[in-house]
């Protein structure tokens, strides 16, 4: 078992923990970045239906539009 002299640490053991510690925190970042990838999907789609709703309430106004000229003439 090799020994270095930092305050008695096996430098074996100083890798392999680090490396756990390394791993750990790439996992932690994937995780975060599937879950803004998703929030940031969620909102693009929360996006596309409103536009659509939009749209529709902007139809149904302008059909209302019409409908009130004819009959208040």
């Amino acid at each position: 078992m090799q020994q270095q002299n930092n305050g008695d640490v096996d430098v074996n053991v100083l890798v392999s923990l680090y490396n756990g510690k390394l791993a750990q925190s790439l996992n932690q970042n994937v995780l975060l970045e599937a879950k803004l990838q998703t929030l940031k999907n969620d909102f693009e789609e929360e996006t596309k239906l409103l536009q659509q709703e939009i749209v529709t309430l902007q139809e149904e106004n302008q059909k209302l539009k019409l409908k009130d000229g004819k009959t208040s003439k």
